[in-house]
């Protein structure tokens, strides 16, 4: 295993936005709008900030959110300089990482959807739209992770 690089904000801040593009690129800006228009139907069927519904404790369903500024601190942390030859071998340490914080946004996700009685379909609406960007952001610092940018 090799040494970690320094943290670097400004390529953070790279990676960030390229993560964001996927988002928007034309044919995936279809999925992205009718990620948003789901969540859009599911708060207008039924408010979930209502008093009767929402407990304090839903509130942590949304530090999943977390899970996207930590996959790209990894794609930096571990970032491989394509122009390098020999190319250094990934970190399977920051690999597995990776993948593993994808796994447990979805089992997390799951796990909300099972316990938000009521609101199951808003916190749905929501879990695929922090999946769909946490999977742009896999995808970014996975490329950073091997130094294999498409």
């Amino acid at each position: 295993m090799g040494a970690f690089a320094p943290f670097r904000w400004n390529n953070f801040w790279w990676l960030f936005r390229q993560s964001l593009e996927g988002l928007y690129a034309w044919p995936l800006l279809l999925v992205t709008l009718a990620l948003v228009a789901n969540l859009v139907v599911a708060l207008i069927h039924r408010w979930p900030l209502d008093r009767e519904r929402w407990k304090r404790q839903y509130w942590l369903a949304f530090l999943s959110l977390l899970f996207i500024p930590i996959t790209i601190a990894i794609g930096e942390v571990g970032w491989i300089d394509p122009s390098m030859s020999p190319r250094p071998s990934p970190s399977t340490l920051l690999l597995w990482t990776n993948n593993c914080l994808f796994i447990a946004s979805v089992v997390l996700g799951i796990f909300w959807v099972y316990r938000m009685k009521g609101l199951r379909w808003f916190v749905f609406a929501f879990t695929l739209i922090q999946l769909w960007m946490l999977f742009w952001a896999g995808f970014i610092a996975g490329m950073a992770l091997t130094g294999d940018w498409l």
